[in-house]
């Protein structure tokens, strides 16, 4: 329950190439500029995404800024290699939801027979909805974009 509330997905995929091939696959497309994502690999079978996407322009120190991130690792096997993959939006687009509905609860709560707040805080849990379908498009993006420069099979 808490990995759909806050948008985060965990995906696996196999391959036929070996680790050592599917490595040297993976920093080929990373090395590349034209997509709509770039990543580096952080250890030798564990890797980093995102989408080039940014959600805040601005420069704020330890402060995320892209629309979604993807953490991979490689495992392999005797019959070729399998992906994890842990895919999550932007952490604001994440919990700006929660954020939102409850304070859109509360002011439900407070309207009682105000029909001006009441309608006040519908609308707010109305965003709040659909900045979560927002994270959720941005995730499958990232996903999405990953999973075809690699040609993946889902497990």
């Amino acid at each position: 329950m808490i990995k759909y509330i806050l948008n985060t997905k965990k995906a696996h995929y196999s391959s036929n190439l070996n680790g050592d091939n599917l490595r040297q696959k993976i920093e080929d497309i990373f090395g590349q500029n034209n997509l709509k994502f770039v990543g580096k690999f952080t250890s030798q079978n564990a890797f980093e995404a995102y989408d080039k996407w940014t959600y805040i322009k601005w420069y704020v120190p330890n402060f995320k800024r892209k629309t979604a991130y993807l953490n991979g690792e490689i495992i392999t096997s005797e019959k070729g290699s399998l992906l994890q993959l842990n895919i999550k939006p932007n952490p604001v687009i994440a919990i700006f939801p929660i954020l939102t509905v409850l304070i859109g609860i509360i002011t439900l709560i407070v309207a009682a027979s105000n029909n001006k707040t009441l309608i006040f805080g519908l609308l707010i849990i109305v965003v709040a909805i659909l900045f979560h379908l927002f994270g959720m498009f941005l995730r499958s993006r990232l996903q999405n974009n990953f999973k075809n420069h690699l040609d993946l099979q889902k497990v």
